[in-house]
């Protein structure tokens, strides 16, 4: 009967850590270069899905000349990961995103692919720029506001 237990426990315990394989790690890079505070607003679930993932969280302020940085990883799937975040300076805003995803290809061959999108509205002059990416599929991003 504890040789069962045993077994049934350690076949759980598997698959409990196959359910929760997470995607590759991003790490986030704020540079705020505008003259006044740009504040965090989450307006998508996207958004607020990657502030309750994040680590540290982004920062709710973010001053003048401040560099601020975080990760995301997801437990979604260890074939996806994304980063949302929008700042907001006076009427400036910059809503930027990071998605990495492995795509399939004919023939079952698999095919990583990083993008990065900056949305500016406002007047706000916003960048993305993908700074690295690593074997394990990790990658760095740097989101630039101005």
């Amino acid at each position: 009967m504890k040789k069962t237990m045993q077994i049934v426990l350690g076949g759980a315990s598997l698959l409990l850590v196959g359910m929760v394989e997470a995607g590759p790690n991003v790490a986030v890079t704020f540079k705020h270069l505008g003259s006044e505070d740009a504040v965090l607003k989450m307006v998508t679930t996207n958004e607020s899905s990657t502030y309750q993932v994040a680590s540290p969280k982004p920062k709710a302020t973010v001053k003048p000349k401040e560099t601020i940085s975080f990760d995301v990883q997801r437990s979604v799937s260890p074939d996806v990961n994304a980063a949302m975040v929008r700042y907001v300076q006076g009427r400036k805003t910059c809503a930027f995103g990071t998605i990495f995803q492995m795509k399939m290809l004919p023939g079952g061959i698999k095919q990583p692919q990083w993008t990065k999108t900056a949305t500016p509205s406002g007047g706000a002059n916003c960048t993305a720029t993908i700074t690295r990416t690593n074997a394990d599929y990790s990658w760095a991003v740097e989101f630039t506001m101005n």
